[in-house]
């Protein structure tokens, strides 16, 4: 993995999103499905590669907020442009929400894990805003090795992990909204000390930053994951 400080400070907005990426999103098609994960009733949609676009081999993984959902992500256009990037994209419905029925989930790391391996999700890149900190933040503390990267949107839970954070290796890309000076800044700060990230602040947005300004977070989606995929490849 490269040194701390090229996460620090490589500019994730360097690149556009080229034309033929947005052409091919036009030609994704987006599947659903539900999974059995510990118990919980677990619905999911997915997006691979159209044909004409070579599989880059990274699979990127969309949480979401306690007002949202997985269809979120389809209307946002997100599923579509990852997966016209090259990426394998899976977007969750994690449990009592959206279309994945109630059920109480004690161990939220655990069950991460167990759906990423149900659904052979090899070491993803891991997009989790708001509410899904709750899954996210005691997962990447208890199972680091499991994720390419994150990308956390102003999370919640940041303080619980916040001991362990120093130690972790792993690619992360901290995204909060102008507006969001309560829940946005905390999360910046306390996910900081993960010496391999960097905070980018949306500007003119809100708590949810990619529905105020979502072609920047987009933007910085397609850079980062472009350098996560770059670095795995010469480790």
């Amino acid at each position: 993995m490269a040194d701390p400080s090229f996460w620090h400070t490589f500019d994730f907005q360097s690149e556009s999103i080229p034309p033929a990426v947005v052409d091919a999103a036009s030609k994704v098609t987006v599947i659903t499905n539900n999974i059995n994960i510990m118990g919980a009733n677990t619905f999911y949609r997915e997006a691979k590669p159209p044909a004409e676009v070579e599989p880059s081999g990274e699979v990127v993984v969309l949480l979401h907020g306690a007002a949202f959902k997985s269809a979120n992500w389809v209307e946002l256009n997100t599923v579509n442009l990852l997966a016209g990037m090259g990426h394998r994209v899976i977007a969750v419905d994690l449990p009592g929400y959206g279309e994945s029925k109630q059920a109480t989930v004690e161990d939220k790391a655990g069950y991460l894990l167990s759906l990423l391996t149900h659904l052979d999700a090899n070491k993803p890149i891991l997009v989790s805003p708001s509410m899904s900190g709750r899954f996210s933040i005691p997962f990447i503390t208890q199972n680091p090795e499991s994720l390419s990267g994150y990308v956390p949107v102003a999370p919640i839970d940041t303080k619980k992990g916040k001991a362990k954070y120093r130690e972790l290796q792993v690619p992360t890309l901290i995204i909060y909204g102008e507006k969001d000076t309560g829940l946005g800044h905390l999360s910046r700060d306390d996910l900081s000390n993960i010496p391999t990230s960097q905070a980018v602040e949306l500007p003119g947005a809100r708590h949810p930053a990619y529905l105020d300004q979502t072609n920047i977070f987009h933007t910085l989606l397609y850079n980062f994951i472009k350098q996560v995929h770059a670095h795995r490849a010469v480790v």
